[in-house]
């Protein structure tokens, strides 16, 4: 019987997916970067996610939606409260839909912020 790996574990491998979707978002805006963009940003949410709820369950909570997820970490006060998660969510999920141009230019727009809010939820998990 494997054990399950601990939440330091984890966030070392949200902190260099948060590393790799940095780099990805740096690259010049061609259509194969700004794929290769929204794959590791899809990619870097699963971890997050992961991460999360590893946490959480360190600390006897249970998170097993992406809402009690991010409810969990705004009462811990990693997010700020007022920060509206549902475009994150949102976006990630159209990506899994593999969407038009048109939609994923969108969304490819919205990834510096997406990185800067996990960036954040990434330090804070640090310091927990």
């Amino acid at each position: 019987m494997s054990s399950q790996p601990t939440p330091q574990i984890i966030l070392s491998h949200f902190n260099w997916s948060l590393a790799r979707l940095k780099e990805a978002i740096e690259n010049e805006s061609t259509e194969y970067y700004r794929g290769t963009a929204l794959h590791r940003f899809s990619l870097t949410y699963d971890v997050a996610l992961e991460t999360i709820r590893a946490f959480a369950k360190e600390q006897g909570q249970v998170c097993s939606t992406e809402e009690d997820c991010f409810q969990w970490v705004k009462e811990k006060q990693w997010l700020e409260k007022k920060v509206d998660c549902n475009f994150i969510k949102a976006d990630y999920q159209r990506i899994q839909k593999r969407p038009k141009a048109k939609e994923a230019e969108k969304i490819y727009g919205e990834l510096q912020t997406y990185y800067m809010l996990l960036n954040h939820l990434n330090e804070c998990m640090k310091l927990a």
